[in-house]
């Protein structure tokens, strides 16, 4: 389907191929929505299959750890070994990677496909007004991805917070690196930016294969940039310093993120343990029997994925801002 096939006010049902009115289904959608859902299709049926299969594979997940939940035999104990290890190598992963492919397979070819066979110029001649006709085209793909993402989020959160962090909660911390981008908001709010830097780069680029790499390469690079200042989202807690005996420690709070810490010298000096290691004289911190820390507490993950949630939506805008006004020239 193409932009050539947008119904205008001369054109008749037969014309544009739909059925006429006495058998059009009442729950099947008309006009553009109808046209943008055709387009989609086949996205639909991959992602939609994609997430109810992983919905029911996290599903099956959590029962099978409730079974196992209070026993003491060695089988079960490596059952939930081997549940763990399948969710951190194979689940996290792929929630990490799906908002890229989100981008480059659904976003980039929105746009640069109608650029390439030239059908982006019928918009001169039809009775929709660009705005709208884009509006509708990217509303049908963001709420297949807004769905099928967030059933998958859904359940990859309540498996990870009501079985794995319950049962281990130092097995899996939240903010390790393959841990976050599947939880909570994270999967939702990057398959959606991607899918406006996707569109935004197809409407820019407009070669279809082009698009599609520049969108893997920005997703990923973006990818890379916030996990390197996430940490300054919010701001830290102290961690409580523990004396015992001659190891210095601290009280760390389950499954939080530590940023830095250190020794604390006779004189109450705080030294990053970085600086001792790198040739400081930090002899005299043994007689004081005390470490500091700086750590993101679990409770901080969901604020923290909101502050980064805000970020995406601020790009996405732009970036949405920029295609809209190109579409709108293109048709003039």
């Amino acid at each position: 389907m193409s932009t050539a096939q947008l119904p205008g006010p001369g054109r008749t049902a037969a014309a544009t191929g739909a059925d006429s009115p006495g058998r059009r289904s009442p729950f099947r959608p008309n006009g553009l929505t109808w046209l943008a859902w055709r387009q989609n299709r086949t996205a639909a049926r991959v992602l939609g299959g994609l997430a109810l299969l992983g919905v029911l594979a996290l599903l099956v997940g959590h029962f099978v750890f409730r079974s196992t939940l209070g026993a003491i035999d060695p089988d079960s104990s490596l059952l939930q070994l081997d549940l763990l290890a399948k969710f951190t190598d194979r689940v996290e992963p792929a929630l990490f990677v799906l908002p890229v492919l989100i981008g480059m397979f659904l976003g980039a070819p929105l746009l640069s496909q109608e650029h390439e066979q030239g059908t982006i110029r019928l918009l001169r001649v039809q009775s929709v007004s660009p705005t709208r006709w884009l509006a509708t085209r990217l509303a049908v793909p963001a709420l297949l991805v807004l769905v099928s993402v967030g059933a998958l989020a859904a359940a990859s959160t309540s498996l990870w917070y009501w079985d794995i962090h319950r049962l281990a909660p130092t097995e899996d911390p939240a903010f390790q690196g393959m841990t976050y981008p599947a939880l909570g908001l994270a999967p939702v709010a990057w398959s959606l930016y991607a899918l406006a830097v996707g569109a935004a780069l197809g409407q820019l680029l407009r070669r279809t294969v082009l698009s599609v790499l520049a969108t893997g390469v920005v997703v990923g690079l973006s990818q890379l940039l916030v996990r390197a200042v996430r940490v300054h989202f919010l701001p830290l807690t102290d961690a409580a310093p523990w004396r015992t005996g001659w190891s210095m420690q601290f009280v760390q709070p389950a499954g939080s993120w530590v940023v830095e810490g250190g020794y604390v010298l006779p004189d109450g000096r705080r030294v990053a343990n970085t600086v001792c290691l790198a040739g400081m004289d930090c002899d005299g911190y043994t007689s004081s029997y005390t470490a500091w820390a700086r750590v993101h507490p679990v409770s901080q993950l969901f604020p923290m994925q909101l502050v980064e949630a805000a970020l995406l939506a601020a790009v996405a805008g732009v970036a949405l801002y920029f295609t809209f006004r190109r579409v709108a020239r293109t048709a003039l």
